[in-house]
């Protein structure tokens, strides 16, 4: 997810940790902010045990265009996802007018800030990365949970694997903002990314639309650029929905021609024509692992 820029930030910083810390005193010590992402502000934290934790605060110009119970209901439920390769929501609420939710601290860096060092991964490491996002996935699917927001910012490469972060979080706001979440100038999910189905706004996404998602950020870690790209965030929704994937052994020839067939698949713009399963994705890039 992210924003659309307005030219101004809703307050400082400074004062949002001091409001952040006041807020959940009682539950967590606030160390320090780490970041800043397409739908919160995320700070280190630590909880009454002395457990590392990562905090994220939507923005407060989101927070006030969601509804906060649905919000908070929402996450909770897909709080009950406990998988290997999925950090779990352990926490959530809202104090202040602040809506925040926990997860574990996963130690790593994120697959984004790995393609800044290598823009073109091996295809074993990215073939192995990719079964595990698939295998997170599976399982969320099989709980009716799309992530919606698949981007190399969201896999933490951990010394355990690949882990998803923010699963539940991008419908949560979906379904908890509906068009007052558009009004605010946030839209759910990240342009480069996005399937046709989020392109268009259709209502009905479903699991399919992150087989996609991750297809996108497959071609950008072999290719080390994503397949579509330009200046302008409406140009790439529309070549989403209407332009063909490029072949990504057009840029990068040493990628095995089977594996380039998984990628093809999809990629396929309409839903009922890519990849159906998580799992099916994840078998055929299984063999893939140990290649090379």
């Amino acid at each position: 997810m992210r924003r659309r820029g307005t030219g101004r930030d809703a307050m400082s910083g400074r004062d949002l940790i001091e409001r952040v810390r006041k807020a959940l005193r009682d539950r967590y010590s606030v160390i320090a902010a780490v970041g800043r992402g397409g739908n919160a502000c995320i700070f280190a934290g630590r909880d009454t045990s002395g457990a590392d934790v990562a905090i994220k605060v939507l923005h407060p110009e989101l927070a006030v265009s969601v509804a906060a119970d649905r919000f908070l209901r929402e996450i909770r439920y897909a709080s009950q996802l406990n998988h290997p390769h999925i950090a779990r929501l352990i926490d959530s609420g809202e104090a202040d007018y602040l809506l925040w939710y926990v997860m574990p601290y996963v130690p790593g860096d994120n697959l984004r800030q790995a393609l800044r060092r290598v823009p073109r991964l091996l295809v074993p490491d990215v073939a192995r990365v990719a079964v595990e996002v698939l295998d997170a996935l599976e399982h969320a699917h099989a709980h009716g949970i799309a992530h919606r927001d698949i981007k190399p910012d969201n896999i933490v490469l951990s010394p355990g694997g690949a882990v998803l972060v923010d699963l539940g979080i991008a419908r949560a706001i979906a379904s908890s903002g509906d068009d007052r979440v558009t009004r605010s100038g946030f839209v759910v999910g990240t342009e480069e990314y996005m399937s046709p189905e989020q392109a268009e706004g259709a209502p009905d996404v479903d699991g399919r639309t992150d087989l996609y998602s991750l297809g996108v950020v497959l071609f950008e870690c072999l290719a080390g650029r994503p397949p579509f790209s330009s200046v302008s965030a409406a140009a790439v929704l529309d070549m989403h929905q209407h332009q063909p994937a490029p072949d990504v052994r057009s840029v990068r020839r040493d990628v095995p021609k089977p594996l380039a067939a998984v990628l093809a698949r999809a990629l396929v713009k309409p839903r009922d024509g890519r990849w159906q399963r998580a799992r099916d994705m994840r078998d055929a890039l299984g063999p893939f692992v140990a290649a090379g």
